[in-house]
């Protein structure tokens, strides 16, 4: 029987996956907390990853953007020898040196080059997800962060505990769930993908600027387990009975739904913050995710903390932070 996500010790955060992890967010009532970072982004906090940092203030999943699989880097964790060759084949050369002392030294040495998502996922005992780039005419970031079949594999193999690709305003319904539809026929059912969209690039007309119910629609006829849809208040028209009606559609379809605070409010005053949370609980939705726009690539820590307990509470909330 799976265990509440909220619940579960580090140990099984860390192996979860696949229709497990699925059962393990559906019977959490509603309360599980996800923190986004950019995996190079430097450390807020020196001597600690971000992913870290974002899982001691309450976070029950840690959710990656811009992770290559060609060249893997978790900002904050030291480097090893196989991520700096890598990265010198790509023609940065960053490998440190005993003459580059104190405070400099420690920050070349801490890029994270090589380290992957079962690296962190293992450190930190968390649910580890990752976004990949929609692929489309006009895509322009690397081989290794586009959502080509080869690349999701690699994202698995490194430990990635689901795929999340994300529509902006540049990407039309029809290649979002194109998209879906190609991973999953690759990878096979047990994988959990994640869908959505998301206002980044600015509104396009004619084009939606998050997930409506019929796009719900269509990306569960694709193949997605999860969709993500902008939190109430994050998004011009992006109202309680809006996004309710699309948390709606995919429970109707068996479908898990995912709000989230995408709009860099999340840097906003914490009582902001909280009233963004408590909006999103009241659409219906199954999990709650905070973004990475605060400092270096993560959420102000204190604001996923005030996430944290407006979504469930001191009680889980603190049994979390002490599970790290």
């Amino acid at each position: 029987m799976a265990k509440r996500l909220i619940e579960a010790s580090p140990s099984i955060l860390a192996a979860l996956s696949g229709k497990e992890l699925l059962d393990s967010l559906r019977i959490c009532g509603g309360r599980a907390v996800s923190a986004e970072v950019v995996a190079f982004q430097p450390a807020l906090i020196d001597g600690v990853s971000n992913a870290a940092l974002s899982a001691a203030f309450g976070a029950d999943i840690i959710h990656f953007n811009h992770y290559d699989v060609d060249k893997p880097q978790i900002a904050g964790m030291p480097s090893i020898p196989e991520g700096i060759a890598a990265w010198e084949q790509a023609g940065i050369a960053l490998r440190p040196n005993d003459q580059v002392e104190g405070p400099s030294g420690s920050f070349f040495k801490n890029l994270g080059l090589g380290m992957t998502l079962r690296d962190v996922r293992q450190q930190i005992g968390r649910v580890v997800g990752v976004s990949l780039e929609v692929d489309f005419d006009g895509a322009d970031a690397p081989a290794g962060r586009v959502a080509s079949p080869e690349t999701a594999r690699k994202a698995l193999a490194q430990g990635a505990a689901y795929i999340t690709l994300i529509g902006t305003p540049a990407h039309t319904p029809d290649v979002l769930a194109k998209n879906i539809l190609r991973l999953r026929q690759a990878l096979g059912d047990e994988v959990v993908l994640s869908a959505g969209r998301m206002p980044w690039g600015g509104s396009r007309p004619g084009m939606p600027d998050f997930l409506l119910s019929a796009e719900v629609e269509t990306l569960a006829e694709s193949g997605a387990n999860i969709v993500v849809i902008a939190a109430p208040g994050t998004m011009p028209g992006a109202t309680i009975e809006e996004v309710q009606s699309s948390v709606n559609a995919a429970h109707r379809h068996g479908l898990l739904a995912k709000v989230t605070i995408g709009t860099s409010q999340e840097s906003a005053d914490e009582s902001t913050v909280i009233r963004l949370a408590l909006d999103g609980k009241l659409t219906g939705a199954d999990i709650f995710q905070i973004g990475d726009g605060g400092f270096c690539g993560m959420s102000i820590p204190e604001s996923i903390l005030a996430f944290s307990i407006a979504i469930k509470g001191r009680r889980h909330t603190y049994r979390r932070m002490a599970m790290c």
